[in-house]
């Protein structure tokens, strides 16, 4: 399990841009995601609105975005990996089979990353669409507001996060 994790924490670096909507977006905490507890994978911000409680980071009328700035080099197909592997301790089976286009679609967006990369994940409350960028180009677009809420969990959701640290670290001015 502690392997699964590390690479979950390795390949699971992926954050949506928001574009315009990062503008008036306020930082409310930053991590590092470490490989074996020395290697920085990336280091990750939390945007959002201003007045926000850490309990209402994940509802569909909050609006965030996940900025990770990578420290190494991913494949792809880690970020599917690890994601699978948070997602299935997170939630039912029943969960993630009405959500599996969404999560698939989403994991067709992602592409190999190098040292220098940045992936920005956004959710906007005003359209309901999660937006994947890397480095500030749009890969890919889900509407859904209950998909936002299930993958912004992995890595801001209470219960069993990727990280418990990073999570703390993330909602640190809640």
């Amino acid at each position: 399990m502690f392997r699964t994790v590390t690479l979950f924490i390795l390949v699971l670096s992926a954050p949506m841009a928001g574009w315009a909507m990062i503008d008036d977006m306020v930082p409310q905490g930053n991590g590092i995601a470490k490989y074996l507890g020395f290697i920085t994978v990336y280091r990750a911000t939390l945007l959002t609105g201003a007045e926000m409680k850490e309990d209402e980071v994940l509802r569909e009328s909050t609006s965030r975005c996940l900025k990770l700035q990578y420290e190494v080099s991913v494949k792809a197909e880690d970020f599917v990996l690890a994601a699978d592997t948070v997602l299935a301790r997170q939630h039912s089976a029943a969960t993630l089979s009405r959500l599996k286009n969404d999560i698939e679609r989403l994991h067709r967006g992602y592409t190999d990353v190098k040292a220098g990369d940045v992936y920005t994940m956004c959710y906007s409350a005003v359209d309901r669409t999660t937006r994947l960028a890397l480095n500030g180009l749009e890969q890919v677009a889900v509407s859904s507001a209950e998909f936002a809420s299930i993958y912004f969990g992995i890595w801001l959701g209470p219960e069993k996060p990727l990280d418990d640290r990073l999570r703390k670290n993330l909602m640190e001015s809640r």
